[in-house]
Order: C-alpha cells, then sequence, then structure tokens
C-alpha cells in the first residue's frame, strides 16, 4: 500500500495542542535488533521512528462516552517515550535548554511591528501567526510541555500501555519478547506507590524487507498471537534504499527532524537526572533481588482487573536489562558509572539546536531507506493499535472503575462512605489505599486508592474527548483533595475543570469563573504544592485557550500570576505576552503595553536574555519616547545602555547613556553612577576607534545645557540687561535699533569690544566640570547676507584645538576676530551661571554666534548649538495655524568702519526715595568710540518719574523757583493736546571722541513700590552715510519709592453763590520719624481759582505735620473772573470728534487748541513756588496726562484700537482743576510735592453728546433736513459704538440745572404795626451745560405743601415732564410756624447753555420764629434748540436768550396763565432742595 505522510506547517490551534499534549501516552521498550533496524535509517530508536507518525493519526476513530453513545474523534494524537524516561527530566537541564532554545530565537530576529500608538495597531499585527510575531514563545511552549513526566496528582503522564518491539532477524523472538515483557513494567518509576503497574502490552515484529523472509516473519507473527493475545501487529519497513539513489537521501528528513531533536533534549535531561543521584541510591537500586520484583508481579497479579495481566516469571536486576545495560558499567557491585552520564559535549548541544532551529542546516538523512509504503505502514500500524487495542481497553477501565468507584462516592451517602464505611475488608488492599506523606510533605494516593482512581478515572475521559463526564468526576473528587490539603490534587483538579469548560463545545456561563479556577489552580501549583513547572502549564494552557476565544482582557492577569515563580525567563515570557494581549484586546491600552514591555524586560535580563530584554526595552521606548516621563526614560535607557553594553554595541550604548545626562529626579549617587559609566564606555570606544576624545566631537552631548534665548550681544558700554521683555521692544520700537535690540543684529565697529553672554544650565545633581569653554563664531566679509558652511562648527573646533598650548593666555585669535576662552567653570547641581566672553572684531564684515565648545569632565568635546527664535509670525492663516518664527539676529554682529560709542552713568541716583520727593541725578555722557557724537536722544519706561536735560538756576534746585508774596495768580497757556514726547532731545551738538558731559536731570516718587527704570539713548555718528545709521544703548537703574504724604481731597458746594465750592484736603503722615512742613498749594485750573477760607490756616498746627498725624485744612474755590472763555471749549471739541468718528465721513485728525490754565500759589510762608520751572511745568504735565490716559482707557474702551485718541479727546476739560501740595523735611533736606489730579467742579454728563440737528455747532449753516438724514444713516450703521458710548457705565448724567436762593438770615418786624412781614426771596436758576437747551417748571412751596408730587384724579399726566427722574430727598426741617408766599409761585421758562435767570418772590411771616424758607420743586427737561427768533416759551414780556444773566420780574397777572411743558427730548430731573436755608423774625 502507497501512504505518503502530510505535515502542514500550520500552527496547531489551542484546542489542537491541548489534546496533543494530553494524549494517552504509550511507554516503548525494543530489542537490540529492533533499534539496530531503526539506526540504519539513522533514526536514533524505534520511539523516534514512531513519535512523528502519533502526533497526528489521520482519519476518525470512534470512541463511546461514560453513556455508552458513540463519537467520532479526528487525528486521535498518541505519545511515545522511553520506558526508562517516563519520569520528568532533570528540571535544572530543562530550563538551561529551553533558555539556549529561545536566547537562540533571538539572533537575527527583526520586529516587523514598531509599536508606538494605536494607530500601528493593524489587522495586520492583530491577524500575525505567533510563530512570525515572537517564534521564542511558540518554540518555549512546546519544548515545556514535551519535557512533563510522570506526576502523583495526574495521570495523563503515566503509560496507558507499552509497546515491546523485536526484530523478524531475532533468532528465539518469543524468549526475546518474555525477557523484554518481565522487565517492562517494573521499571524504577513504578517502584512509587502513585503509579500502576498495570498497563496494557502491545507487542509489535518489525521486518525487515530488505533481509528477511516475510514468511518467516508471519510464522513468527503467528506464534506472538497464539502465546501472548491478539495484541500483536508487524511493521514492515527496509534498511536500504530501494530507490537506488534516484531520491535525494533526505527527502523524508523533515518528518524526524522535530521529534528527534526533542528526543535529544528529553533524553539529556534524563541523564542530568540520573547524574544528580547519589552513587549509594543508584547502588541500592541495582541490588534489588529478584524476590523484590516478584512481589510487585504478584501484587500486580492480584490486584482485580478486566484487563490482561501477565504472570510470567520474575524478572532479573535493572543492569541485566539491554536498555538500562547502555548506562551501566562493568563494577562488580553492578552500580552505574557516572562518566556515562556526564553532560552532552559541545558539538551535541549545537547539533540538537540546529535540529530545533535550523533543521535545513543538518545533514542527517533521517528515514532515508523508508519509502512511502514503509511509512503507510507505520501509520496503518498505529491507526489499528489504536482502533483494535488503545481505545477498547481505555473504554473498558472508564466503565469499569464509573460502576466501582465513581458511582459509589456520588451523592451524599458516598460521602459519608468515604469517611464511616469506605475502608476495605482485607487489610492488606486497605493499606495499599491509604494516602501517604509524599517526600515534599504533601499527600500522595495510592494508585489503588479510590481518590486515585477517580482522578485516572476523569484524565481517560479527558482524553477521549468526553469532557461533560470529566468535569462531573473532577467537581466530585476534588472535595475530597481539598478536605485532605492535597493542594497539588486540588490544583490538579481545578486546572481540570477549568479546561474541561474551555475544551466543551458550548458557550462559558461565566468567564470570571473560568479564570477563577485557573487562579486556584496556579495558587495552589505555585504557593502550596511547589511545582512551579505545572503552575507554568497551567498558564500556557489556560492562555491558548483565552486566545482562542479573544478572552484577551482576561489574560493579562492569568498571565502575571506567575511572577511568584522563581524562573526569571518564564516570568518574562508571560509578561511578554501579556503586553501583546492589552494590544489584541477590543480597546487597545498601549501604554499598559509598554509598561509589561519593561517588567518582561527586567525578567529576561536577570535570566541572562539580553537580546530579548533589549528588544522589550527597545519596544517600551518607542511608547514613552514622546511622554515626557523622566524616571520611566531614564530607567529604559539605563536599561538599553547596559544590554548594548553587554552585547556589544558600543555607539548604541553611547546613544543610550546620553540620555541618562540631563535633568532628571534621579538621586546624585545614581547619576554619579551614570556618568561614570559613560564616561568609561566613551574612554573604551575611542581607544578601541584609536580617536583622540577631545579632538572629535561628540554628537548631541547633553551637557551643559546652553539657554539659547538668553543669549545675548551688547556693547562693552550697555549694562547687563538680558531680558527682551515688552517694555524694551516698545522702547525702541521706532528707533530703528541697530545695537541688540531682540531680533536685530548688534552693530559694532572694528576695535570696538562687543560683550557676549550666555547662560548655561547643569541639568543634574552632580557637579559637571567644564574646562576650554569658549564660542564658536563664524566671520563672513559681506554686511549683508551670510551663509555657514556645513562643517563650520567642526572646522572652528579643529583651530580652537590647536590653540590649545600650556602657556594659556585666556585668548583665542582668529584672522577677523579675537575671542575669550574659559579655563574652567565648575557647574554645581542643577545651577545656572552666565558666561561672558568678549570679541574683538579686527575686520569688517559679520560675525555670528553659532554655539559653545567645551570639554566636559575632561574627557568629552561637546559642542552645543545656540538655539534662538525670533517673534512668532501670525500675519497669515497659515501661519496662525502653526508655530512659524521669524530669522532672528540677535547674535549677529554688524562690523563697520569707526564709529561714535556713548557710554551713559546716573551720578547720585538714590536708592530709595519718598513719594512725591524730588532728587536730582547727574547723567554723564561719554563718548568713548573714535567718531563725533550727534543728535543724542533719550526714550524712557517711566517718564512721569524723570525730567532729564534742563538746566538749573543758581541757588536752587532749579525747580522750586521762589517769589515774594504769599499768594499769586498767573496766566500760563498749555498745550491740550494729549500726547507727550516719546522721544527727549538731551543735546543736538557734536561731542568729539573721548569727551564727556554732565547734564542735570531730576528724579520725583510719582508711585509707591520697587521699579526698574528703563532707558533707550539713540544717537548718531558725525559722519553722514554710514552703514550704521542710528546706534541705541539700553540702560537700566532702579529705585524704591516708599509711602510719604496720604492726601485726600473732597469738595461741597457753597452757601455763598453758585460758582463757589468749600474744598477740605485731609493729609497724614506715614513716615514714623520725620515731621512734613507744608509749604504750599497750587490750583491749577482753567476756569477754577482757590483762595483761603477766612481762618488762619497758616498758623504752625496746620504747616507741620508729625508722624502718623492727620490734619485738615479748608480752602474756598470759586471761579476765576479773569478767565476768558476760549473760541473752542474743550468739551465741545470732544464731541464734535466723537460726533465725526460716528457719522464716518473722515478720520477725525484736528488737536484741541491750547488752554489757558489759571496758576492761583497759595503760600505758608513769605515767598511761594512759581509755576515757571520748566521742570515743574514737566512734572505737571506728565503726571496729568499720565492720568488722563489711563481714565481714558478705561472709559472709553469700546472705542476701536486704530483710532488716535489724541484727535478725540483732550488733556485738560473747562472745568478740571488740579492741585499740587509742596512740602520739604528740613531736617532730612528733602523736598517733594504731591498732585491731586481728575477734580472736575462741573455737570457731570457723557462727552459723547448726540448734537440736536438744529443746534449748529459748527456754524456752517447745514440743513436740519440734511444733517439729520445724515445723522440717522450713521447710527443706524454704528449702532454697535453707539451704543457703547451713549451707555457707558462710567459717566452718570446730572440735572445741568443748578438753583441758588439768597436772603437776609434776620428780619425784625413789628407785628402790633402790621400783621404780616413780607421779605424779598431771590431764586438764581442757572443753566450749568455747555450744549444742552433745558425747560424748566420752577414752584415753590408753603410750609404745608408736600415736597413729592402728588398724582390727583383728573390731572392731565403730559403736565409732568417726560422721562422724569424723581430725586429721593425729604425735608426732615418742618417749621413750627407756618409760613405762605405771596405773589405767583409757578413759573417756567427756557434756558440756553450758560444762561441763568433770576426770580424774586416774596415769603409772608405772621409770627416771630425760625423759618426754612428752602421749599421748593424744580423739574428740568433737555429740549430742542429755539431759533434766535422764537419767543420765551414762557409768554414772557422779556426775552429770556441773548444775555448770559437775565431778570424777570413775575406779576400777578402771569400767575393766572397755565403752565407751559417745552418739548422734551432727552432725559429729564426733578430737583429738590436737601440742605435748609433758615430766616430768623424777630
Amino acid at each position: 500500500m502507497s501512504f505518503t505522510l502530510q505535515h502542514s506547517g500550520r500552527d496547531l490551534s489551542a484546542r489542537e495542542l491541548v489534546s496533543r499534549v494530553m494524549s494517552p501516552r504509550i511507554a516503548v521498550i525494543a530489542s537490540q535488533g529492533a533499534t539496530e533496524l531503526c539506526q540504519a535509517n539513522h533514526i536514533p530508536s524505534v520511539v523516534d521512528l514512531l513519535k512523528p507518525f502519533g502526533e497526528q493519526i489521520e482519519g476518525r476513530v470512534t470512541v463511546h462516552g461514560s453513556m455508552g453513545l458513540p463519537s467520532a474523534i479526528d487525528n486521535f494524537t498518541l505519545r511515545f517515550t522511553e520506558m526508562d524516561q517516563l519520569e520528568e527530566p532533570d528540571p535544572k537541564s530543562s530550563d538551561r535548554w529551553l533558555a539556549e532554545v529561545v536566547r537562540a530565537e533571538a539572533n537575527g530576529f527583526e520586529d516587523r511591528y514598531k509599536i508606538q500608538g494605536k494607530e500601528q495597531v493593524t489587522n495586520e499585527y492583530l491577524n500575525a501567526s505567533p510563530g512570525r510575531v515572537f517564534p521564542w514563545y511558540t518554540r518555549y511552549r512546546d519544548l515545556l510541555l514535551s519535557t512533563g513526566g510522570a506526576s502523583d496528582h495526574e495521570t495523563f503522564d503515566h503509560p496507558i500501555a507499552s509497546i515491546i518491539a523485536i526484530s523478524s532477524l531475532s533468532p528465539d523472538p518469543i524468549n526475546e519478547i518474555h525477557q523484554l515483557n518481565n522487565m517492562s513494567t517494573p521499571a524504577l518509576v513504578f517502584d512509587k506507590a502513585y503509579m500502576d503497574p498495570t498497563i496494557l502490552k502491545y507487542y509489535v515484529l518489525i521486518h525487515d524487507n530488505s533481509r528477511g523472509n516475510i514468511d518467516n516473519a508471519m510464522d513468527t507473527l503467528d506464534k506472538m498471537r497464539r502465546t501472548f493475545g491478539l495484541h500483536c501487529n508487524i511493521l514492515k519497513i527496509n534498511s536500504e534504499d530501494q530507490s537506488q539513489s534516484t531520491l535525494p537521501r533526505d527527502r523524508n528528513a523533515h518528518i524526524w527532524i522535530k521529534s528527534v531533536a526533542q528526543s535529544r533534549l528529553i533524553a539529556m535531561g534524563h541523564a542530568a537526572r540520573d547524574a544528580s543521584t547519589s552513587r549509594s541510591s543508584v547502588s541500592s537500586f541495582g541490588s534489588a533481588t529478584a524476590g523484590t520484583l516478584s512481589d510487585l508481579a504478584s501484587q500486580r497479579s492480584s490486584m482485580s482487573s478486566p484487563v490482561y495481566s501477565n504472570n510470567g516469571n520474575n524478572s532479573p536486576t535493572f543492569a541485566q536489562n539491554p536498555v538500562f545495560a547502555q548506562v551501566g558499567n562493568d563494577d562488580e557491585d553492578g552500580t552505574f558509572d557516572r562518566d556515562h552520564l556526564s553532560l552532552p559535549s559541545a558539538e551535541s548541544n549545537k547539533l540538537t539546536l540546529d535540529l530545533l532551529l535550523r533543521p535545513e542546516t543538518v545533514a542527517e538523512p533521517y528515514g532515508c531507506c523508508l519509502s512511502s509504503d514503509d511509512l503507510g505502514a507505520i501509520t496503518q500500524m498505529l491507526r489499528e493499535m489504536l482502533s483494535q487495542s488503545i481505545i477498547p481497553y481505555m473504554e473498558r477501565n472508564i466503565a469499569h472503575w464509573n460502576e466501582q468507584v465513581a458511582a459509589s462516592r456520588k451523592g451524599i451517602a458516598g460521602r459519608f462512605r468515604r469517611y464511616f464505611g469506605a475502608g476495605s475488608k482485607n487489610p492488606a488492599t486497605a493499606i495499599q489505599q491509604a494516602p501517604t506523606a509524599g517526600s515534599s510533605g504533601g499527600v500522595i494516593y495510592p494508585h489503588a486508592s479510590p481518590e486515585a482512581q477517580m482522578r485516572k478515572l476523569a484524565d481517560w475521559a479527558f482524553m477521549l474527548r468526553d469532557y461533560k463526564f470529566a468535569l462531573s468526576v473532577y467537581e466530585t473528587v476534588k472535595k475530597d483533595f481539598a478536605a485532605d490539603k492535597a493542594w497539588k490534587y486540588y490544583g490538579g483538579s481545578q486546572e481540570m475543570i477549568g479546561l474541561c469548560l474551555l475544551m466543551s463545545p458550548q458557550p462559558l456561563g461565566s468567564k470570571n469563573d473560568v479564570d477563577h479556577y485557573f487562579e486556584s489552580a496556579v495558587n495552589s501549583y505555585i504557593h502550596k504544592a511547589r511545582s512551579p513547572f505545572f503552575g507554568s502549564r497551567a498558564t500556557l494552557i489556560s492562555y491558548e485557550l483565552f486566545k482562542q476565544r479573544n478572552m484577551y482582557r482576561e489574560s493579562p492577569a492569568s498571565l502575571t500570576r506567575m511572577t511568584a515563580d522563581t524562573s526569571d525567563l518564564r516570568n518574562g515570557l508571560f509578561l511578554e505576552q501579556a503586553a501583546h494581549c492589552y494590544l489584541k484586546s477590543s480597546r487597545p491600552s498601549v501604554r499598559k503595553y509598554s509598561f509589561h514591555m519593561i517588567m518582561a524586560g527586567h525578567r529576561f535580563n536577570k535570566a541572562d536574555q539580553k537580546e530579548h530584554a533589549y528588544r522589550c526595552y527597545q519596544a517600551a521606548s518607542l511608547v514613552y519616547d514622546s511622554k515626557g516621563w523622566a524616571l520611566v526614560d531614564d530607567h529604559i535607557s539605563c536599561s538599553l545602555g547596559r544590554q548594548s553594553y553587554q552585547l556589544g554595541k558600543a555607539e548604541e550604548v553611547l546613544d543610550h547613556y546620553k540620555k541618562l545626562l540631563r535633568e532628571s529626579r534621579q538621586s546624585p549617587q545614581q547619576q554619579a553612577v551614570y556618568m561614570k559609566e559613560f564616561l568609561g564606555v566613551y574612554r573604551d570606544y575611542t581607544n578601541k576607534i584609536e580617536a583622540d576624545p577631545l579632538r572629535e566631537t561628540f554628537p548631541e552631548f547633553p551637557l551643559p545645557v546652553v539657554l539659547g534665548p538668553t543669549a545675548r550681544i551688547v556693547l562693552s558700554t550697555s549694562q547687563g540687561v538680558n531680558e527682551n521683555n515688552e517694555a524694551w521692544v516698545e522702547l525702541e520700537a521706532g528707533q530703528q535699533s541697530s545695537s541688540g535690540s531682540s531680533g536685530a543684529r548688534t552693530v559694532s565697529a572694528v576695535g570696538e569690544l562687543v560683550l557676549a553672554t550666555v547662560n548655561i544650565k547643569n541639568p543634574l545633581q552632580i557637579p559637571v566640570i567644564l574646562t576650554d569653554v569658549v564660542l564658536g563664531c563664524e566671520h563672513s566679509t559681506s554686511t549683508t547676507t551670510f551663509t555657514v558652511p556645513i562643517d563650520a562648527a567642526e572646522e572652528a573646533h579643529l583651530a580652537l584645538y590647536e590653540q590649545q598650548s600650556p602657556t594659556f593666555t585666556g585668548k583665542v585669535s582668529f584672522s577677523a576676530f579675537d575671542i575669550d576662552r574659559i579655563d574652567r567653570v565648575i557647574l554645581e547641581p542643577g545651577q545656572i551661571r552666565t558666561l561672558k566672553f568678549e570679541i574683538l572684531p579686527k575686520q569688517e564684515g559679520q560675525i555670528k554666534i553659532m554655539g559653545l565648545h567645551c570639554n566636559v569632565e575632561g574627557q568629552v568635546h561637546a559642542y552645543k548649538e545656540i538655539i534662538k527664535k525670533g517673534k512668532r509670525l501670525n500675519k497669515t492663516k497659515e501661519q496662525m495655524m502653526s508655530q512659524v518664527y521669524e530669522d532672528d539676529k540677535s547674535l549677529d554682529i554688524l562690523v563697520a568702519p569707526e564709529m561714535p560709542l556713548l557710554d551713559v552713568e546716573f551720578q547720585s541716583s538714590p536708592e530709595m526715595l519718598l513719594s512725591g520727593e524730588v532728587c536730582e541725578l547727574s547723567l554723564v555722557i561719554n563718548n568713548r568710540g573714535k567718531k563725533g557724537l550727534k543728535n543724542l536722544t533719550v526714550r524712557m519706561s517711566h517718564p512721569t518719574f524723570f525730567c532729564i536735560g534742563e538746566k538749573r538756576s543758581d541757588g536752587d534746585l532749579g525747580l522750586y523757583n521762589k517769589h515774594a508774596g504769599n499768594s499769586a495768580i498767573e496766566a500760563i497757556q498749555v498745550d491740550n493736546a494729549l500726547q507727550l514726547s516719546a522721544t527727549q532731545q538731551i543735546m543736538d551738538s557734536v561731542l568729539a571722541p573721548g569727551e564727556s558731559i554732565k547734564i542735570p536731570s531730576w528724579l520725583r516718587g510719582e508711585k509707591i513700590g520697587k521699579h526698574n527704570f528703563l532707558f533707550v539713548f539713540s544717537y548718531e555718528s558725525e559722519q553722514d552715510g554710514t552703514a550704521m545709521g542710528v546706534r541705541t544703548l539700553r540702560h537700566t537703574i532702579a529705585a524704591q519709592v516708599l509711602p510719604s504724604l496720604k492726601i485726600n481731597a473732597f469738595t461741597r458746594p457753597s452757601t455763598r453763590g453758585l460758582n463757589e465750592f468749600i474744598l477740605g484736603i485731609e493729609t497724614e503722615n506715614l513716615q514714623t520719624v520725620p515731621n512734613f512742613e507744608f509749604l504750599q498749594i497750587s490750583s491749577m485750573s482753567a476756569s477754577w481759582v482757590i483762595e483761603a477760607v477766612e481762618k488762619s490756616d497758616d498758623s504752625e498746627e496746620y504747616r507741620r505735620i508729625a508722624p502718623r498725624q492727620t490734619v485738615f485744612t479748608y480752602y474756598r474755590i470759586r471761579k476765576s473772573e479773569q478767565a476768558a472763555a476760549p473760541t473752542l471749549t474743550p468739551e465741545r471739541f470732544t464731541a464734535k470728534a466723537l460726533e465725526k468718528l460716528v457719522i464716518g465721513q473722515e478720520k477725525p485728525k484736528d488737536v484741541p487748541p491750547p488752554l489757558d490754565l489759571q496758576h492761583c500759589h497759595l503760600s505758608t510762608t513769605e515767598l511761594h513756588i512759581d509755576s515757571s520751572s520748566p521742570v515743574l511745568k514737566y512734572f505737571s504735565r506728565a503726571s496729568r496726562l499720565g492720568w488722563r490716559q489711563a481714565s481714558l482707557t478705561s472709559q472709553f474702551a469700546s472705542i476701536p484700537a486704530a483710532v488716535d485718541r489724541r484727535h478725540l479727546f483732550s488733556v485738560y476739560g473747562s472745568n478740571d482743576i488740579d492741585l499740587a501740595l509742596f512740602w520739604n523735611i528740613p531736617k532730612m533736606n528733602r523736598r517733594g510735592h504731591h498732585y491731586i489730579i481728575g477734580i472736575n467742579l462741573g455737570v457731570q454728563q457723557n462727552p459723547f453728546q448726540p448734537i440736536d440737528p438744529a443746534d449748529d455747532l459748527d456754524g456752517d449753516g447745514e440743513t436740519e433736513t440734511a444733517r439729520r438724514a445724515l445723522y440717522e444713516q450713521t447710527m443706524r450703521d454704528q449702532v454697535a459704538l453707539v451704543h457703547a458710548l451713549t451707555t457707558n457705565p462710567q459717566f452718570r448724567d446730572d440735572s445741568p440745572v443748578k438753583i441758588w436762593i439768597s436772603s437776609e438770615d434776620m428780619v425784625r418786624h413789628d407785628f402790633s404795626q402790621s400783621r404780616l412781614c413780607n421779605t424779598p426771596i431771590k431764586v438764581m436758576i442757572k443753566n450749568c451745560s455747555w450744549n444742552k437747551h433745558i425747560g424748566y417748571t420752577f414752584e415753590m412751596l408753603s410750609s404745608k405743601d408736600s415736597m413729592v408730587p402728588q398724582k390727583t384724579s383728573g390731572s392731565n399726566d403730559n403736565q409732568l415732564p417726560p422721562q422724569t427722574a424723581v430725586a429721593d430727598s425729604t425735608n426732615p426741617h418742618v417749621n413750627a410756624h407756618p409760613f405762605f408766599w405771596s405773589g405767583p409761585t409757578f413759573s417756567t421758562g427756557y434756558l440756553e447753555p450758560l444762561a441763568e435767570v433770576e426770580i424774586v418772590l416774596m415769603a409772608c411771616f405772621t409770627q416771630y420764629g425760625v423759618y426754612d424758607i428752602n421749599r421748593w420743586r424744580l423739574a428740568v427737561q433737555v429740549v430742542k434748540a429755539q431759533r434766535k427768533k422764537a419767543k420765551s416759551i414762557a409768554g414772557s414780556k422779556e426775552q429770556l436768550s441773548g444775555s448770559d444773566s437775565i431778570t424777570c420780574q413775575v406779576d400777578e397777572r402771569d400767575s393766572l396763565l397755565p403752565p407751559v411743558i417745552p418739548q422734551g427730548i432727552g432725559k429729564g430731573f426733578m430737583q429738590m432742595p436737601n440742605l435748609a436755608h433758615y430766616i430768623q423774625v424777630s
């Protein structure tokens, strides 16, 4: 029969793997002739001949389950092993070989899947076979599962049957079978109580077709069947090649390569196990007598069993067994020779590895003489043995044990029988069935015990794929194991319960329950039974079955349970598989994957698997590379560096170790170790390549850290100003700076020193020593373009290297420039240090600073590039969407011909001064260049603090000029434009080279706090047409302003008139030592002046203010009689400008006209300080301007930033008044003054006034209709701006009308002569608004009338002005006696802006007393402007417009006319008195 064995290269499924690992095991014992026949085909033994065919018996076999129902099984598996190799091989030898195999698999492996994130978890990776992703794991899994041996707690590795094979060429085959038969059962392992020596025996006659006679062989087979029964068969093979060399000799080698390699490993393990056995123990086995073996045979024959039992003769000693004779010696005592049990040679080890890993390199022609018919005969013989002998034998035993043992153990009665009557009546049998203590202290059940038989029953049922029945038996027997604390048995039962559930085709009820069984099994194996092999087997099998069911989320937990195991290799493999499970779950967890890869790398490293450790750490580094987790990165880099060093990858060692020399949270001791290891590796590397470490630059060395943004170039005369903040940028804007501003080149001249500063940082926690530190610069002769060569840094380094000499001078000289070199720098842990280098240009052109050269610890040369970005660009959409920066040229030096060089210094600059104090300074200007200097200007960050360039007068500071008289009023015209010159001219003459001048300056403490004053000086060369243009110089000084006086001012209307106020000033001395002397108060206003109240305010009590003392002084403010009304008031200018802005006809371009201010001085001495000093004028305007700009910014935030506020607003208003308080401290020779700014005595109203089209402000005669149409259209177009201006919350409109009542304070009258006392009362009503036209309704109330108007039935609602605002004011003063008014008490009228009217009324009193006559009610309404020809709205005989002050006499006939309410267009107000006005009648 022709037959070809098909071997597929596919990976086994999890079910196939479990079925193969837990398949029936067949022990083989062969004669010498049968072995020689196999060796003729280069196959070492009969076991090796049969093993590949037993792994997959093709076809379908039928088995009967526990219920007797048949079921078909495809591809049944049988395992074959030598009779003397039933036990577990030496664990140490197995672990060593497994480690070698895993290590060999890593050689040349290339990871195809670089996992950095979830994007790399592709379908290609998920669908890849395990052998492609991690072949070492599959190899380890297969070898580990094949190295098991017979164990006491399960029977999967106990032989079910034995094959006794002889050759047909044997002269006495029957006798030879008898000898082998007697020696097969009592092997060493069968001496153990848990091994059942009663097994099925199957006899095979191997016939050589090339040398023997087939007829004789068949006769021998007949004799064997008559003698030993039907379990006999013949196997026909050839020992000579029948193909006459037409086919390759290794055509069949692939069938046996894997099995032969595994057999070699197992044989080596057993040899090592035997070698570790002591000579005394081995000798005791060799001296065993025949009587002992006879006892074993008699015990075997006495046990009731449905199978055939051999009662042959006594077997000889083991030394006489041909199989064991190969490990024996010729000593008389019959002991083993240790020389034959030595470990395999290196050549044998290499051959075994080649068989496993590189079978194509093996030249051994296994099965060279076997034809396809021979291969088919082997398969057919195994199929017949399986179907006719093995399966029926197992079915009979399963039925027998189920009936005799399992059935009686089930149920409650069976449980009680175990404890109260399960004992055998035969004492000898009872002893055999009792559990004993094992060598490790655990419980061992003899093979005849019910517990062992039930376990064997379940195992055999599992082998025959009856998982449901096996599960029920396992669940029954595990309770007995738990009760006896047989933890190894209990763990095995839990393992098999989980396997039955996973192998069953039914879906799982609960995944957690299945995982619980394996967890319990592994804990029992590892922590209680101390059996790591079975714990590993349970983990591997459960993991494979979990994968098949896509239970990747449960798999990592099962794999990491073995971390308590001492095998680092096993744990490394399991942790790596757990990491991949996190990627293959439904939601990939990349960080968990990388974390487990790190742990796997750690265990691989402990297992001396350097390649695998390096691979795991490398995979983890891909994930953590961009996370910025310092501790994880350091651990990975350190591990990779050390693994690379042990693997001989020197360059990779340096790459990994340099990552450790950075800022991290490692301890100083650890960083010191890193530094030492790096320097040692680098020294070895440079010695290996024969390079000078100080000449060769280490690429991208991390030490030191160069802080590129802090690098700066300044002229030698500049201060060490390193920051380029917004204040400097703003000051240098518009100066065309060429001397080191942000992003601009520094301009220097030939022979002019330039100072370069750069900050370096030591990121480590240990000191670092730098030597030979120098800047790397490049020179170009062109002044417009600059191209850096590719190897410029290297060429510069070589030039520096050549200039090193023992005679160190601190300078490095080049043809175009000289530069400093720092010999030694010690950077303390974490220190940031500023290095300063002087550069002396010697040729015109450009010098560009590229980087920093240094030697670290005298062993590594590092070049650190200085990277400095320019301003970020945000003009285009692409720039805003990404980070784009302009080219920074602040590290470029433009070397020009000889130029002037400015040097400035402020002499006598105080570090501290009081608030308001004025100190005189001297600004020293020095030209250190070789050309003349001109057009010197300065821009300041605090213009309100400094005044530069005003020469002083003789005998004084040039600030407080005094004149005779304690009071004075002077008129000074000031610029009312809202601007302060940004650039101040210091000198316009030429300052020759080497000359210096002093310019007086003044510093005033404007604001409390610590201040840094920034100055940018600009100047030009006297020689026109130079390439340098304008040069700038930065300068800064610092000062602290301390509190001096706390001043509060308040005003209230005066009772003397409408245009008078009372001013109160509260002054508190905040100092604790000095006494302040109050010298003078000055007012500055266009309309108001200040004068003293009739009180002795110049007394000593009010002049001196003691420490922590508060003084109150009062003054009167009145309208100035000398003030002339300007043609265009500031308020009118602002209203027109805002109107133009809203209308949008054109952008406002005008500026407010100059304004005449009245300066009024009140001194406490005989001399007063006038305002003629330019310094005082400067400080006064600067303070006022600073306050005005700040208030306008908050009040009119809605005005677009593009609109220049200088064309909208003015500095001073018509009704503004500022105060200046002058003081000194005589004992400390300190002087100063404070400003009180922002007092407004006019009517509060919004500066934006929508102009009534009927009011022709411009006087241009524009028609009312056209202007209204244009205005309404604009209001619709710019409704948002108009709404923001009209509803400005910063302003609160008040009533534009003020009222003042005057009369005699005391009236004498004789009521006996006249019953009525008539007293005239004058009422003055004034419109204080500059633009509003108002209509008013004035009503005098008697003592009985209510102040608040009452609405009566039938009254006309239109009689009240629309939008009336009623003031919440009641008069608490109630007159004791009533009085009444004589004549008309109700009048209405119309007032133009700034117009007033006087009304005379008569008050009538009937008794003596004190009366409050201040009882009136005034309704005010903003109305339309009336034309010049319009009559008075009140119908008065005299016209009320055309003069500023008009007096109207109201007669009795006017009171009879009904009041006329004017047409309102704006907000209305209701005014009532809130103070009493008393008249005493006596």
